[in-house]
């Protein structure tokens, strides 16, 4: 017993030897003729962690799921489709191994940099409220003294965590800027759920992550701001709107005007990709009526005899027309028919607008002279 107690102490005075995957490890994920620069953080556990980046595809830290760490190491990237499996094998400083997609394959090869890289900035996990709604996020945080300028980074539509934005909080951050990159309502550790609320839910979302930045020791509060792409971008003014605590907007692809005019330009600008003629006519007119019926809250009935009578057209699986308990309803019929318009016409802090030339679900050029016709906004 005694024997056993005395190697048990010794045992634990000894500091476990590093595993011999933690560190930085930078290098590539090849798939034939395709190449793309990676980057990934391991650090031994219990439980093991580790983090993806891949500065092309706007990735960052996005957290890897069972992790295995040793000289043959495993993990898996899951993604909003799909899941990519990693297989490799450690020998000194180099990792060499595979990774799957579906039936996708293709081959890895890394090289530890160094155990750690000390970034510029902390990141610190925080959680606000909305009415019921708590909502979840990440501040990114210069290390440097003083208070900071700040945003906070809006989602686009759709089911978007913290990670989407990840890449801009980190740039931001190493510029010495306070950035709030948080979990839309329903997704990651945000309770919720998008899919059920309005656009006044999101803003009211977005306008209590405003608050908590602002009311930091270590922020400007003359310097708080709001950056949203596409959705974000349409609901920035909203959200600026007889709010003291934004002092600017910077929007990205964000439409002006009605929500279901955006909806309809993605949809036909696709649709005129794929087909011509007769098709094309054919396929636009349908997809205007399913709007229609959506943001009215009509009666499916005509839809539904001319969604039959389309037959077997090659378009009519493009325009996924839901069926009649789809959750799309409901959500339309509140958000279809959003306006941004007269939010913009109340901005009188300084704002930059971005937009794509060729963007494909947002009409530059009307959203453009939707802003010069509130010169306010502009």
């Amino acid at each position: 017993m005694f024997i056993s107690f005395l190697a048990l102490l010794l045992a634990l005075s000894v500091a476990p030897a590093p595993s011999v995957a933690t560190g930085h490890w930078e290098g590539f994920m090849r798939r034939g003729a395709s190449e793309l620069a990676v980057r990934f953080d391991l650090r031994a556990g219990p439980p093991s962690e580790g983090v993806f980046s891949a500065p092309d595809l706007g990735a960052i830290d996005i957290p890897l799921s069972r992790i295995k760490l040793g000289r043959l190491v495993h993990w898996e990237l899951v993604g909003d489709m799909t899941t990519t499996v990693f297989d490799a094998t450690i020998k000194g400083d180099a990792m060499t191994g595979t990774f799957r997609e579906n039936e996708l394959a293709g081959v890895i090869t890394l090289r530890r940099t160094s155990e750690s890289v000390a970034k510029p900035y902390a990141t610190e996990p925080v959680a606000f409220a909305n009415g019921a709604v708590r909502l979840a996020g990440t501040l990114f945080v210069p290390r440097s003294a003083g208070r900071h300028p700040a945003v906070v980074l809006v989602h686009g539509s759709g089911p978007e965590g913290r990670w989407a934005t990840a890449y801009i909080a980190d740039d931001l951050a190493r510029r010495g800027i306070v950035a709030l990159t948080y979990d839309k309502r329903g997704v990651g550790a945000s309770t919720g759920d998008w899919r059920a609320s309005t656009m006044e839910d999101l803003i009211a979302d977005a306008r209590a992550a405003v608050h908590l930045v602002a009311q930091r020791s270590d922020v400007d509060p003359n310097r708080v701001g709001v950056y949203g792409h596409s959705q974000g971008g349409e609901l920035a003014p909203a959200i600026a709107k007889n709010n003291s605590e934004v002092k600017w907007i910077a929007a990205a692809d964000g439409p002006v005007g009605p929500q279901y005019r955006q909806d309809l330009f993605r949809v036909n600008t696709a649709l005129a990709k794929r087909y011509s003629g007769q098709s094309l006519a054919d396929s636009e007119k349908l997809y205007a009526e399913f709007v229609e019926v959506a943001r009215t809250g009509a009666a499916h009935t005509q839809l539904r005899a001319d969604v039959r009578a389309a037959g077997t057209a090659a378009w009519l699986d493009f325009l996924a027309i839901p069926d009649d308990t789809n959750w799309i309803w409901n959500w339309y019929r509140t958000s279809g028919n959003y306006d941004n318009s007269a939010a913009w016409a109340t901005v009188t802090v300084p704002v930059l607008l971005l937009f794509g030339a060729d963007d494909a679900l947002v009409p530059p050029q009307e959203s453009i002279e939707g802003n010069r016709s509130h010169p306010e906004g502009a």
